[in-house]
């Protein structure tokens, strides 16, 4: 069997373990399916510098091994995280099992450099998610990463793409340690590497996140703090550090959110084409959850 398909095989194997959980505790009233539910059963990690988002960032790298690249850039993120179709409980809409998709696009424009691109990622993957308890959530998918250098930058600098395009496997979890505090882990095992002679198959993540109930502007308005730590076996398990401290304004449409804050980074470049270059800046965001 193919390796997709054994991991179409461990989905099944996940969702008839949480249905059989489901029946013995739910045999009277049933369960319920929602296509495509309004929420999304595992959230996007808010402080991950890779995640599907609609965003644009002020970038100033202070330190940086990418040749002939600008220090000031745009950061452009496009994409999202959306169900496609969820099993729960009648009165429980935001538990059960979902299957859910996301898609995102992930580039640097050189600010520089009359804003020419230095490389792009193009994102896409699924995943089925478990509301195994209140306060924990777990999913299991399948993520693809394609990532290209830009056209201005391959002609001004002679720079060969490297090919890095990357399948893998994915566990994650999800954890509230209180009403405002939530912690998350996840494993990746690349299935399917382009550039075997570069590229590794281990990837963690883990990190914190801190958001209260809303408390300014009419009680509109919250502050949020979040930390992502990753680490990739190619780097030789070198950590990639990305914190973001801001506002966020809950509820734009479909149970989005506004995010206006501050970001730092120090790791490897987000753009895997050039995963062998590190680098450290301070942004200004404003990013969209939909």
């Amino acid at each position: 069997m193919a390796r997709p398909g054994i991991m179409l095989a461990v989905w099944l194997v996940f969702l008839g373990t949480a249905w059989g959980q489901a029946q013995d505790g739910e045999s009277d009233a049933g369960w319920e399916l929602s296509v495509a539910p309004a929420e999304v059963l595992y959230r996007t990690y808010v402080a991950d510098p890779r995640r599907p988002v609609f965003g644009l960032t002020m970038i100033d790298v202070s330190e940086s091994d990418i040749d002939d690249a600008g220090d000031r850039r745009y950061g452009v993120r496009m994409g999202a995280r959306f169900g496609i179709l969820q099993l729960h409980p009648p009165d429980e809409p935001g538990g059960g099992v979902q299957l859910a998709g996301e898609i995102g696009f992930l580039g640097q424009f050189d600010r520089d450099n009359s804003t020419d691109n230095i490389g792009w990622d193009g994102l896409y993957g699924f995943h089925l998610a478990w509301q195994a308890r209140p306060e924990l959530v777990l999913r299991l998918g399948l993520a693809h990463d394609s990532s290209h250098l830009g056209d201005e930058y391959i002609e001004n600098t002679g720079r060969q793409r490297i090919e890095y395009t990357r399948e893998e496997f994915l566990f994650g979890m999800r954890y509230a340690l209180h009403k405002s505090l939530c912690s998350y882990v996840e494993y990746g095992h690349g299935y399917d590497l382009r550039n075997e002679d570069l590229m590794e198959e281990g990837r963690v993540e883990l990190g914190l996140e801190f958001e209260p109930e809303p408390m300014w502007w009419n009680r509109r308005l919250a502050p949020f703090a979040a930390l992502d730590v990753s680490a990739y076996e190619e780097d030789d398990w070198d950590e990639n550090l990305s914190v973001q401290l801001g506002v966020v304004l809950p509820g734009a449409g479909r149970g989005g959110s506004w995010r206006v804050g501050l970001e730092y980074y120090d790791g490897r470049s987000v753009i895997g084409e050039l995963f062998q270059d590190r680098e450290q800046h301070l942004a200004f965001g404003l990013w969209l959850e939909v």
